[in-house]
C-alpha cells in the first residue's frame, strides 16, 4: 500500500490535536489508518470504536469521517469527558455476548469499520470479535489494537494457546482453507460441497494484514 504522507500528516495532526495515543507521539496508528482509511474517508460509512475513555478518539473520528455514522461502547460513561451530539455512545460490556448481542439490536449491525480499542484483556478482544465480525459488511474491516498485550501475563497473555495472537494465528489457518483443500486460492466457483464445510472465517475473510500491536481483517 502507496505510503500518502500528505494524507498522514493530517490524520496524524488531528490526533495530536485532540490528545489520543493513536497519535505519532505515542502508538503512531495514525501512520496505518491513513493508508488504510484514505479512500474512504469522505464516504458515508458506519463505524465503531470499542472503548471511549475521555473521548479523544471521538474527536478523532469525528473530524476524519465526517459524513460517517459513528457509534462508541464503553463499560461506562464515568470517565468520559467529551459529550458528542453527533456520535451514537452505547454502554455495554465488550466481554458480555448477551450484552453486544443487545448493542447490535440496537444500532443495527452492518458495520464498514469495526475497531476495538477497549480494555485489551484477552477474553475482550476473543469475546468481542467473536461476536461482532458476523456484523462486519462485505468489503469492511475488523481491527484489533494493542496486540502487544497478548504477550502481557497481567491482561491473561502469554505463551499459551488462549491470546488474541494465538486466534490470529488460528484464523490464518481459516483464511488459507480453500487453497488448502481445492488446490486453488479462489473462492469464485466453488463445489457445494465445499461451500457447505466452510465457517463463517473460512468463508468471509479476504485478508489479514500485521503491523506493529495493530491487525486489519478484511471481509469478502
Amino acid at each position: 500500500m502507496k505510503f500518502n504522507d500528505s494524507g498522514y500528516r493530517y490524520m496524524d495532526d488531528l490526533a495530536l490535536k485532540f490528545g489520543t495515543d493513536k497519535a505519532s507521539n505515542f502508538h503512531n496508528y495514525t501512520e496505518i489508518y491513513s493508508q488504510h482509511f484514505e479512500s474512504i474517508k469522505d464516504d458515508p460509512i458506519k463505524f465503531l470504536e470499542i472503548g471511549i475513555y475521555q473521548g479523544s478518539s471521538v474527536k478523532l473520528w469525528e473530524e476524519y469521517f465526517k459524513n460517517a455514522e459513528l457509534h462508541f461502547i464503553d463499560i461506562s460513561m464515568e470517565g468520559v469527558k467529551y459529550h458528542s451530539k453527533r456520535s451514537h455512545y452505547h454502554i455495554a460490556h465488550q466481554e458480555d455476548p448477551k450484552e453486544l448481542r443487545q448493542f447490535i439490536q440496537q444500532s443495527g449491525g452492518n458495520f464498514d469499520v469495526i475497531i476495538d480499542d477497549g480494555g485489551h484483556t484477552m477474553h475482550q478482544q476473543t469475546v468481542s470479535f467473536l461476536c461482532l465480525f458476523p456484523h462486519v459488511k462485505s468489503q469492511g474491516v475488523y481491527i484489533i489494537e494493542d496486540l502487544h498485550t497478548s504477550y502481557w501475563p497481567c491482561l491473561g497473555g502469554g505463551n499459551h494457546s488462549q491470546t488474541t495472537i494465538a486466534l490470529l494465528k488460528n484464523l490464518i489457518d481459516k483464511l488459507n482453507y480453500v487453497g488448502a483443500n481445492t488446490t486453488r486460492a479462489s473462492h469464485n466457483d466453488l463445489s457445494k460441497s465445499v461451500t457447505d464445510t466452510l465457517d463463517i472465517y473460512q468463508k468471509e475473510i479476504r485478508s489479514i494484514c500485521f503491523y506493529d500491536s495493530l491487525v486489519f481483517i478484511t471481509k469478502r
